[in-house]
């Protein structure tokens, strides 16, 4: 080969190299471009906070309960994130806590005995949700309350009974008005036993009243009741025309009472009283609380 042929052919494998080495030297490659790959992305947006629990409605099947009763207690819950049986539930009554049957959303309740009555009871459920926030236990706990009225009716009945046999009609202080307290207002005799008690007043010294062997019997609704049992008045006749004048005496026989059940409380509604033995109707006039039914 001539030295002119030579010196071309360097010439061109000069070139060769320093295209390959600008290739290389820029990041490329002889066969095309380098392919550029992105870093993999990261999510920054915040996770949901946890939702406390719901308690939707909290229910009883009675509107009242009897003292020593059941009845059952219901209450709807919802939760966002934890199944409902995965929650924890506490049950509790004030102002006595009574005895619930069951731990979770539907219990059974039974009231004490022995308590004031009337009263209004509060039943309440408290839902706890435990999870875990930023890495830590966390907790949620709701509280929902339901009410009841509470009655021991026999008690009620007793002692509204013997307020008015024993307490009220038997002292000549205690006005007629006040003597008549404990009757409801939607019975008549309510009235005529007002007019009785007043007449009383003018015409007899009450000294004292006893009410034994009284039997209650209240109905399957729980709403009325008959009450029966003897009686005796202590009394001094104030009527100079009555041959007793100002002397003390006594008569027995049987008081009959019934009572309702109104605005959640037992109130009384009529009186009778039936002489014993050779007392007559004419000596018991305005001496005994009630309409007379004869000896």
């Amino acid at each position: 080969m001539s030295i002119p042929a030579l010196r071309r052919a360097h010439t061109y494998f000069v070139h060769v190299l320093v295209i390959m080495a600008l290739a290389y030297g820029c990041g490329g490659s002889p066969t095309g471009p380098r392919e550029i790959v992105s870093p993999p992305s990261v999510d920054t947006t915040p996770s949901k906070p946890n939702e406390a629990p719901v308690i939707s409605s909290l229910t009883t099947t009675s509107p009242r309960v009897e003292a020593g009763e059941e009845v059952t207690v219901t209450a709807v819950v919802q939760d966002a994130e934890t199944p409902i049986d995965q929650l924890s539930y506490r049950w509790s009554a004030t102002p006595v806590n009574g005895e619930f049957s069951g731990a979770s959303r539907e219990v059974r309740w039974r009231a004490p005995r022995l308590q004031k009555t009337p009263d209004l009871y509060s039943l309440s459920l408290l839902v706890t949700e435990q999870y875990i926030s930023r890495g830590q236990p966390a907790e949620h706990k709701v509280l929902k309350t339901a009410q009841i009225h509470y009655n021991d009716s026999r008690s009620e009945i007793t002692r509204i009974s013997m307020r008015f046999l024993t307490e009220l009609f038997p002292d000549f202080s205690v006005p007629a008005q006040a003597a008549v307290q404990d009757f409801s207002d939607s019975c008549a005799e309510k009235f005529s036993e007002l007019s009785d008690v007043a007449n009383n007043r003018i015409n007899f010294h009450i000294l004292s009243g006893t009410y034994t062997n009284v039997s209650i019997d209240v109905d399957a609704a729980k709403t009325f009741a008959n009450v029966s049992g003897l009686c005796t008045f202590v009394d001094i006749p104030m009527d100079p025309s009555n041959p007793n004048y100002r002397k003390r005496e006594s008569v027995s026989g049987v008081c009959a009472l019934t009572a309702v059940y109104e605005n959640w409380k037992w109130s009384l509604c009529s009186s009778h009283f039936k002489g014993i033995g050779t007392v007559t109707l004419g000596n018991l006039r305005y001496r005994v609380p009630g309409k007379i039914v004869g000896p």
